[in-house]
């Protein structure tokens, strides 16, 4: 068993923690307070090559693997888990272009997307449905050549920027799903105030209304009636992504949960001579490893069986219905380390429980990936162990 890393997947690393540690950190209170995430750290993102990681280089990518995307993501989210899903949204629409556009599609939004000139969305989720194809409310309709789209979209990321949104619609009179490509701020589109949320105060959604939003047939992602298929494949790299940033939540907690056991004093020795200390922090080290190694063998899979997304979906959905549960039980931990400060401003331990709250809720709830997985493993012949 060979857990070393490649030199690119290294590199890859470093420079993900140089933006984490050097431009995010200083910075990460101004990120929660700001209406969006500051163009200049985009911009830095950007130049530093974060946008294209597990995309070809031909369209101006690093073609590093999801492994090295998922490096990337966890030193961002151990640091403020706003940039990170940043990142994880931004990934969610390049996915589904580079898995299913056509080669005009790749040539109008691949390479810009990897180069900052705008911020993607993805928009399947409505206010009756997360992940139903056939309760979207979202109809598409044939006029004179073009397609209209009408219907309304709930907590869209992304949204008040420019650029491309994939969304998805119901093909009026069927219940076919399709993926269609709009701009963004086009005629008939409009946005709700941002969401208040608990967390992820950084990162902003939206309910976004499509009232006749016109797109030619050009602006069909991937083929008519393959909008479900678009939704499977594009999440489960979506699961990975949210799964690594969850997971960098927990190592942020850890290093606060240590530096704080060993400068707390009592009686002019630090908190850390007590064994009830010393227990909850190897637990919380434990459960950091846990994450860690289910994220690497899950990012792995990613890389290796890309013409079988059902393994895929599979392998993500495992490890983000456990790292989602997991995230929330270890950054409380750390934040009880802290005692009574841990819940004050001061002490960002706070702002680490806070993010991770979501995470059973978002990208899937924790319940469901379960499912998905289990029922994987229980119909198919392989063994998903197997290192």
């Amino acid at each position: 068993m060979n857990f070393k890393l490649t030199e690119m997947q290294e590199a890859v690393r470093s420079s993900a923690r140089t933006y984490a540690q050097k431009y995010v950190l200083p910075r990460a209170e101004e990120i929660e307070q700001a209406e969006s995430y500051p163009e200049d750290l985009f911009r830095t993102m950007a130049e530093m090559g974060l946008l294209g990681i597990p995309y070809p280089e031909a369209h101006g990518g690093l073609e590093a693997g999801y492994l090295s995307a998922a490096l990337a993501l966890e030193e961002i989210g151990r640091v403020s888990a706003s940039a990170a899903t940043l990142l994880c949204v931004c990934y969610l629409a390049l996915d589904a272009l580079h898995l299913y556009g056509n080669e005009k599609q790749l040539e109008q939004y691949l390479a810009p997307g990897i180069a900052g000139e705008y911020r993607g969305s993805f928009a399947f989720t409505e206010p009756g449905t997360g992940s139903d194809p056939k309760q979207l409310t979202t109809i598409a309709r044939r006029v004179d050549g073009k397609w209209h789209l009408s219907g309304t979209k709930r907590f869209i990321s992304n949204a008040s920027y420019e650029g491309p949104m994939v969304v998805f619609a119901r093909e009026e009179g069927t219940d076919t799903c399709t993926g269609f490509i709009i701009q963004k701020f086009c005629k008939g589109y409009s946005l709700s105030t941002p969401w208040e949320k608990a967390s992820l105060h950084g990162s902003h959604v939206y309910d976004v209304f499509l009232d006749d939003v016109e797109v030619g047939e050009e602006d069909v992602l991937g083929e008519h009636g393959q909008g479900f298929d678009i939704l499977i494949a594009t999440t489960a790299y979506g699961k990975l992504a949210f799964s690594a940033v969850f997971a960098g939540t927990m190592g942020g907690s850890y290093d606060m949960a240590v530096k704080y056991a060993q400068e707390k004093l009592h009686r002019g020795k630090p908190i850390a001579k007590f064994p009830t200390i010393q227990s909850r922090i190897a637990q919380i080290a434990a459960h950091v490893l846990a994450a860690k190694m289910c994220l690497y063998k899950a990012a792995s899979d990613a890389d290796e069986y890309r013409d079988d997304i059902r393994k895929i979906q599979c392998s993500t959905a495992l490890i983000k219905g456990y790292i989602s549960d997991l995230a929330v039980e270890t950054n409380v931990m750390a934040l009880n380390i802290h005692g009574a400060y841990g819940v004050t401003d001061e002490y960002k331990v706070e702002r680490m429980v806070r993010d991770s709250l979501v995470a059973p809720n978002i990208e899937g709830s924790a319940d469901i990936q379960r499912l998905i997985a289990g029922g994987y493993i229980l119909r198919s012949q392989d063994s998903y162990f197997e290192w």
